[in-house]
């Protein structure tokens, strides 16, 4: 998913989807399509991209996004990256681009030197790219040289895959006309050699003025020649582009193109040694072939076009939730998942607080002198809630409680094992998260499970430091996933603050966050999210001081722990819940 505030700049970081190999015989099919009648979205673009354009002199600051195109789908469907096509580029056309972005912070990189492709100099096209056209086919690898003005160089071997075939849609080979309320049937011609390669479907959308294909199925290609597969009408309402607001990201209603991408990924690890990265952070390179067809669409999808789904429920005994995933574009479902490893699990507690109030009341006594006079009475009261202080490792075993839990429901439920803690914590992209905070006082606790760190900055050191243009998959995350061969992380913060009740007893207020990402192994490692939600439970619940210093049970009780792990499962549950209902299961598993 992306979102719409996004959409102004993404849209133009050139990842050139195009379309089918050029048949300069073929008389092209007329076809017009109505278009935007506002080109704000790609000025706001073109502004914020050029604003955050820089200038590398050194390779080492720099992520590049190759591309090579079998084949440019039509230019008459005036997307908004096809601007920077060369005049006179036609359907069929070969391309070969690269995109820079920073490595550290946001924004794009142009090069203070020369980018050449097979010798010749690329154009710049603006935000970080770089552009070759070819008015013709060709099989051979075309070679990019990157040279700075510092000297550094880097060197990449781009080689072009088979161009894919639309075979009919529908059964139709012709013009076929696209319900949104229904599901497509599509039938395909993979060329030889097509194993390994993704399949992705998109139809044309215009948001804020700017017109981008909007992916909306994504799957494996399958075997050499012809493939038919049913895209489910659930696909319609997860499509890559899509807003909060009902409706935004839907598909342009009438005459549209479907577009089908047949892709290979080369992932930083997958390089081999024709590669020659230099000082590059990392690099990426995509092989692409294209087909399109002219299509008709009409109909509404039943659930309209969403952004994310969300559960919420509130209980009589206090206990409350609310969780959340992106649409299925980018949200994973649960039963995709096989092996989660805890990645952070941090907890917090106020464990005293001193309330002060203020009252005044006014009367009258009676005196000797004077008789009656005017009295005010001035009363402060100063009330304190105070929870014992522990040891860390009696606050280890609450979170213990906590994510001993989980992998039970996890495992029960969905068949998803946890590695353990210690697995994710000796890797070395472990060394590059955020220290936990610890501390333990008499009025506060600070401390991690099992040595784990945080995720998630919070200094604005940790906030900028952390921002990063890296689309790849060579990224922490993506390689911690990798390397410890799971297919998801979790992290949980679990927190406290003392409190009386009505009853004036002291209580702890327990509150958890968990946040689940992970990544597709069958579809180039795409990183995406399982699940985010919260739990709190409002009421809490009394304790004896003296008990909670010796008994884990009472500690737990007085933690509400199994309120709180009752809570996150019932939250989970329910997601699933509605991601079946939605079609997630069938999303991710077209084709297969």
């Amino acid at each position: 998913m992306k979102k719409i505030a996004f959409i102004l700049i993404a849209v133009f970081h050139l990842g050139f989807a195009f379309a089918q190999e050029k048949e300069p015989d073929k008389e092209k099919k007329k076809f017009k399509l109505k278009m935007p009648e506002l080109r704000i979205g790609e000025k706001l673009g073109n502004l914020a991209g050029n604003l955050m354009t820089g200038k590398a002199k050194e390779l080492n600051v720099a992520i590049a996004k190759f591309n090579i195109v079998s084949g440019i789908y039509p230019p008459e469907i005036k997307t908004s990256e096809s601007k920077y096509y060369p005049d006179g580029t036609i359907e069929g056309d070969y391309m070969v681009s690269v995109t820079f972005f920073k490595a550290e912070g946001l924004g794009l990189l142009e090069i203070d030197g020369t980018v050449t492709c097979d010798g010749k100099e690329m154009k710049y096209v603006g935000l970080g790219s770089y552009l070759t056209s070819f008015p013709y086919a060709f099989t051979t690898p075309k070679t990019i040289n990157i040279k700075t003005v510092s000297g550094d160089e880097a060197n990449f071997a781009l080689k072009p895959i088979n161009h894919v075939e639309i075979v009919s849609v529908n059964g139709d080979k012709s013009l076929p006309i696209l319900d949104l309320a229904e599901d497509i049937k599509l039938t395909y011609k993979n060329p030889p050699g097509s194993a390994g390669s993704k399949i992705r479907v998109s139809l044309i959308t215009d948001v804020v003025g700017a017109r981008a294909l909007n992916h909306f199925a994504s799957f494996d290609a399958g075997k050499d020649g012809e493939v038919t597969v049913t895209i489910p009408k659930e696909s319609l309402s997860n499509p890559e582009i899509s807003g909060s607001v009902k409706g935004v990201g839907n598909f342009n209603k009438g005459e549209n193109f479907l577009i089908i991408e047949r892709e290979f990924k080369t992932e930083r690890d997958k390089l081999d040694s024709s590669q020659k990265l230099g000082k590059l952070k990392t690099a990426e390179i995509t092989a692409v072939s294209y087909a399109s067809i002219p299509v008709v669409v009409k109909g509404k999808q039943e659930e309209s076009v969403y952004a994310s789904i969300k559960v919420s429920e509130k209980f009589t005994n206090g206990i409350g939730y609310s969780f959340y995933k992106p649409n299925a574009n980018n949200g994973i479902p649960f039963s995709s998942g096989s092996k989660f490893g805890l990645t952070s699990f941090t907890l917090q507690g106020s464990t005293y607080k001193k309330d002060v109030s203020t009252s005044e009341k006014e009367g009258y006594e009676s005196n000797a002198r004077y008789g009656y006079v005017k009295t005010r009475t001035i009363t402060t009261t100063t009330t304190t809630y105070q929870f014992p202080q522990l040891t860390n490792t009696q606050w280890q075993t609450v979170m213990d409680r906590v994510y001993n839990g989980l992998v039970k429901f996890m495992k029960a439920e969905y068949k998803i094992d946890f590695v353990p803690v210690e697995k994710m914590t000796s890797n070395p992209n472990y060394a590059t998260l955020f220290p936990a905070a610890s501390s333990n006082t008499s009025s506060f606790i600070n401390t991690n499970y099992k040595g784990t760190q945080r995720t998630t900055p919070k200094s604005i050191g940790e906030i900028v430091g952390s921002i990063s243009e890296n689309y790849t998959t060579d990224n922490i995350m993506g390689n911690l996933m990798k390397e410890t061969d799971v297919d998801g992380l979790v992290n949980m913060h679990l927190s406290f603050q003392v409190a009386g009740n009505s009853e004036g007893k002291v209580i702890l207020i327990p509150s958890l966050s968990i946040n689940i990402i992970g990544r597709d192994e069958t579809n180039n490692n795409k990183q995406g999210t399982y699940a985010g939600g919260y739990i709190v439970k409002t009421t809490g619940n009394s304790f004896n001081g003296d008990l909670v210093k010796t008994n884990p049970n009472a500690l737990a009780q007085a933690c509400s722990t199994d309120e709180m792990i009752a809570g996150l499962i019932e939250g989970i549950k329910n997601l699933r819940s509605k991601e079946i209902a939605l079609g997630y299961d069938k999303i991710w598993n077209i084709g297969k």
